[in-house]
């Protein structure tokens, strides 16, 4: 081989293997920053020159002198290397850690947009009504006056999303207002940075000025604006600024605007702030209110000054360094250089360790940067009186309203912003928040389904209604505890002696009273029990949306199917039959006529020369013999030719006007054989049925129907005292109340003497119970559908969560829940039910009764043809040897 093409191959192989390595190592990123035991660390100090001079005072020189001292003293390991600048556009190098500026806000900002692409760790002091810095990559101090903490601590709590709200209503006095000329934009900030979303804003200036009632006046007609109307829900947040807060807590509370869905949030001014108490201004709200406080903490000497500001965040930055540099020396005594090499701290650990130490240290020991502070409480109110005994918490500490418990949540600084441990609305994120609640239900299958074990404890529940309650729990975040509502203790004797003479089914109409008498006293979150809604506003309870709609129906005697014998005579009518022997008397004497009047001798049929043997042979093409010799013959032969001796293929006209009649009528031949077929199979496979009762209004009609029941209990009862309908109240007129088995007599209505009233459901359960017994069905239902009984739960009256379960039962509508519930728990369609019926009808046997109309047809042409043989035997008898014995004349 040629040596150049060889060095060509070999340079190829070897840049095909160069790119696969380069594809298959993955790339290390190197850890470029320096140690902090192999360098200093790099610290830039930004002290805006206009800001300066705006203050009036040569902060660069303060600045200078207490980080130098603070240095000196506190750094014990390592080193800092500071540089110093009064240009706020500076453009710092990868090679800064930190940086400390001292600017107005918007050049905070920018200085922070700046810092990002050199990856710099930024520590702002900068004005008040600041938007702040993200809080897990900067630290920004801004310098609030005693008093003008509003805009800042909206702000905050928006870039912290503690008020993660779209809309509000914000309820402010005018004096406060005035003060602070930007709260207002404080509240509608937002911003794309700090993901802080737009807010539609409703603003209520308060005058402060007015008193007594001209003040409650004025307040009640600005509530008023934003009440629930007709027990309407409402999701509407508030933020009340004001010194009337106890008023428009008082007058809210008339307005029933304290419920599950709105929340309130309330500043309290400091004037006020050392004899608050939450617990007395919440005295008669009722649970399910989510309210919270922000308590003025501030010392009225605090003195706040931004050299003390300085001073502190320097000592808090050192102490940092100093302590990451210690950690830096134990560890890497231990180990190797290449295993330091590969775990030291990057350059972005290293400043998130640095920011955690200095928010920790400054959450110690901070006095000057924290002057202003604000307590945060926020009320536990919802399931308070609902909660079970047994795992139902002390308050922590005398509450006025046991139903509120207030908890502290964190506090706000300027420092810091909000430091919280708990959400400020704890309930609208986390709802009911896994307390156990007490809830009573009673057994009723199939809504409720109890399994007790012998100690009569609940081991089991399941049907549509705790179905629904499980999955409420889950949403809604409770577990709970079940209580059975019994009437009287049930004896095992007395429940095996009427356990046979039990009603299939269930009804809901009828509420144990003891179930009534626990869930009016609230101590229960609610029955799990299905209740027919019955007029809601009279009754000592609440009823949630309705999760199911029961039809009322009736059951009678499965009519008789009509009999068969004179099946054969079905698919045609009586006209059809008429015509049909009209054509066969006429087509015969007109092919008698056209073979007569041939004009050739030839042309003539001997076969066709009389009126009867026409006739046999239009009767034999209709009942398609012959079919196979005619067609060709007709066709093709012009003489006669040998065939079976079948009825239409013995003789054919030779002249083309016969052939013409012959082959006309076997066209209509064709037409009636595959029609009368066709329908004769329609006939056998779906049979008739005698006339049945399938409307209510047809029931007159049907005089062998005596009896008439109703089952007792029902709401039908109910309904029909305010219907229209004759059809109704006739009914009830005649009506037996059964409340047992042998009462329901329904032997009487197998026999087609008496018919009942029931839930569809239910009477679908008798239908399937005698089906699986006697693999007949005897019983049918009516057609007709009739009085819609809503199903719902049971909620006390006082409730404040009927409108929020009421939501989460519309949720599991619209998402097929309660739909398959009902599915897998009510009965479902039998073999003689709708869709079942038809696949029986599809397989079904052909028996004697489908048969017995054949036979009937043979047996009537074996008694002709008896009938004719004697007319021809002794018309031959009589006249045929008469003729014989005459002499000829």
């Amino acid at each position: 081989r040629h040596p150049h093409a060889v060095m060509r191959s070999s340079f190829g192989l070897l840049l095909l293997l160069g790119l696969q390595v380069c594809v298959l190592v993955p790339v290390i990123e190197a850890n470029d920053f320096s140690s902090f035991l192999s360098a200093n660390a790099s610290l830039a100090v930004v002290v805006d020159h206009e800001y300066m001079t705006m203050h009036g005072q040569n902060i660069m020189a303060h600045f200078e002198k207490i980080l130098s001292d603070i240095i000196r003293e506190n750094l014990r390991n390592g080193g800092i290397n500071v540089r110093y600048f009064s240009w706020n556009s500076v453009r710092l190098k990868k090679d800064f850690l930190a940086a400390i500026t001292v600017t107005d806000c918007e050049n905070t900002w920018n200085f922070y947009k700046n810092t990002q692409e050199t990856s710099v760790l930024l520590i702002a002091i900068t004005d008040s009504d600041c938007p702040r810095l993200p809080l897990n990559r900067a630290l920004m101090i801004p310098m609030v006056d005693h008093g003008d903490e509003f805009p800042q601590i909206i702000l905050d709590a928006k870039v912290q999303q503690i008020l993660n709200w779209k809309t509000a209503v914000v309820f402010v006095d005018q004096t406060i207002l005035d003060d602070n000329s930007v709260l207002v934009k404080s509240i509608v900030h937002e911003s794309t940075t700090n993901h802080i979303t737009p807010i539609s804003l409703i603003l209520y200036k308060i005058n402060d000025s007015l008193r007594g009632q001209k003040k409650r006046a004025a307040l009640r007609q600005a509530l008023a604006q934003f009440a629930p109307h007709k027990h309407e829900l409402k999701k509407q947040q508030f933020l009340v600024v004001s010194k009337f807060h106890e008023d428009i807590i008082e007058i809210a509370e008339t307005l029933n605007m304290f419920h599950v869905g709105n929340q309130w949030m309330f500043f309290v001014l400091d004037k006020l702030r050392r004899d608050f108490d939450a617990g007395a201004v919440t005295v008669n709200l009722d649970e399910g209110a989510n309210i919270a406080f922000a308590l003025n903490e501030t010392l009225p000497d605090c003195q706040d000054t931004l050299n003390c500001t300085i001073s502190e965040v320097s000592l808090a930055l050192v102490s940092a360094i100093s302590k990451m540099t210690r950690e830096e020396e134990s560890i890497y005594g231990e180990i190797s250089d290449e295993e330091w090499e590969s775990i030291r701290y990057t350059k972005q650990e290293k400043q998130a360790e640095i920011l955690e130490s200095m928010k920790d240290y400054l959450k110690a020991n901070s006095k000057c940067a924290s002057c202003a502070r604000w307590r945060v409480e926020t009320a536990i109110t919802w399931g308070k009186s609902q909660e079970n005994s047994k795992f139902r918490t002390v308050p922590t500490r005398d509450a006025k309203n046991r139903n509120f418990e207030f908890i502290n949540i964190g506090y706000w600084s300027p420092l810091l912003g909000f430091v919280c441990q708990e959400l400020t609305f704890p309930h609208i994120e986390h709802h009911f928040r896994n307390i156990t609640m007490d809830v009573v239900t009673v057994h009723n299958p199939p809504w409720q389904i109890l399994t007790k074990d012998r100690h009569g404890v609940i081991v089991e529940h399941k049907g549509i209604v705790m179905e629904l309650l499980k999955e409420l729990s889950r949403a809604l975040n409770f577990s709970y505890y079940l209580h059975e509502a019994t009437e009287y203790p049930l004896t095992t004797s007395s429940l095996s002696a009427n356990e046979s003479d039990e009603l299939l089914g269930s009804m809901t109409f009828r509420i144990p009273y003891r179930l009534v008498e626990m869930v009016q006293g609230n101590q229960f979150f609610m029955a799990a029990v299905a209740a027919t809604v019955e007029d809601p506003d009279q009754k000592p309870y609440n009823y949630t949306q309705p999760v199911s709609v029961q039809k009322y129906s009736f059951i009678t005697r499965q009519p008789d199917e009509v009999s068969r014998i004179y099946l054969f005579t079905a698919p045609f009518t009586t006209e059809t039959w008429a015509c049909l022997v009209g054509i066969i008397l006429l087509t015969a004497p007109m092919l008698y006529a056209i073979n007569r009047l041939a004009p050739l001798e030839d042309m003539q049929i001997p076969g066709l020369s009389t009126l009867k043997s026409c006739f046999w042979y239009i009767f034999g093409a209709l009942l398609q013999q012959g079919k196979r010799g005619v067609v060709p013959r007709l066709l093709y032969n012009d003489v006669l030719l040998c065939s079976p001796p079948l009825a239409g293929g013995m003789y054919l006209p030779r002249a083309d006007s016969g052939r013409l009649v012959v082959g006309f009528w076997w066209i209509v031949v064709i037409v009636l054989v595959t029609t009368y077929c066709g329908n004769l199979v329609a006939f056998l496979t779906f049979p008739k049925f005698q006339p049945g009762v399938d409307y209510l209004s047809q029931l007159p009609r049907h005089k062998a129907i005596s009896q008439y029941g109703l089952r007792n209990g029902t709401f039908f009862e109910r309904y029909v005292q305010t219907t229209t309908r004759d059809d109704f109240k006739h009914y009830i007129a005649r009506a037996q109340i059964y409340g047992s088995s042998q009462e329901e007599n329904i032997e009487a209505v197998r026999h087609g003497a008496r018919i009942n009233i029931d839930w569809r459901i239910n009477l679908q359960l008798i239908v399937q119970q005698h089906f699986e017994r006697d693999k007949e069905c005897r019983f049918a239902l009516g057609k007709e559908s009739f009085v819609d009984e809503q199903i719902a739960l049971i909620v006390p009256s006082q409730s404040a969560y009927l409108h929020l379960i009421n939501s989460h039962i519309d949720s599991l509508f619209r998402m097929g829940f309660i739909e398959r519930w009902h599915q897998m728990n009510l009965p479902r369609a039998d073999k003689c039910n709708g869709k079942s019926s038809l696949r029986q009808v599809t397989n079904h046997k052909v028996n004697m009764d489908d048969m017995q109309g054949c036979f009937l047809v043979l047996l009537l042409g074996f008694v002709g043809a008896f009938c004719v043989g004697c007319f021809e035997f002794w018309y031959h008898r009589l006249y045929v040897r008469k003729a014989h014995r005459l002499p000829p004349s």
